[in-house]
C-alpha cells in the first residue's frame, strides 16, 4: 500500500469517526475548552465530516486521472467512501437537524 492510499484511508477513517461519534465530542468539547454550546461543535464536526469526504472523493478523482492509482483499486475506494460518505453524513444532518430543533 502506497502513501497515497494511507492516507486517503486515513481520510476516510477520520471523517467516518468524527460523523458518528460528533455527539460526544461536541459534549467533551463543550466541557472540557471553550464554554461555548454543544451545538456549535457538533456543526463545525459535521461539517469537517463531509467536507473530509467530498476531499477524499476529489482527491481519489485527481490520483486516477494521473495514472497514480490503478482502476480496480479506484473503483473499490469509490463505492467505499460514497457508500460510507451518505450513509455517514445522512445520519450526521440527521443529528444535527434535531439538535438545532
Amino acid at each position: 500500500m502506497n502513501g497515497i492510499n494511507v492516507f486517503l484511508w486515513g481520510c476516510l477513517i477520520l471523517a467516518t469517526l468524527l460523523g458518528m461519534f460528533s455527539q460526544g465530542i461536541s459534549y467533551f468539547l463543550s466541557e472540557n475548552s471553550f464554554k461555548m454550546s454543544p451545538v456549535y461543535y457538533l456543526t463545525v464536526l459535521t461539517l469537517i465530516s463531509i467536507f473530509l469526504y467530498l476531499s477524499t472523493s476529489v482527491l481519489l478523482y485527481i490520483y486516477y486521472k494521473k495514472r497514480k492509482i490503478e482502476e480496480v483499486i479506484f473503483n473499490i475506494q469509490i463505492v467505499i467512501t460514497l457508500t460510507l460518505g451518505m450513509l455517514t453524513s445522512g445520519w450526521s444532518l440527521f443529528v444535527l437537524a434535531m439538535w438545532w430543533g
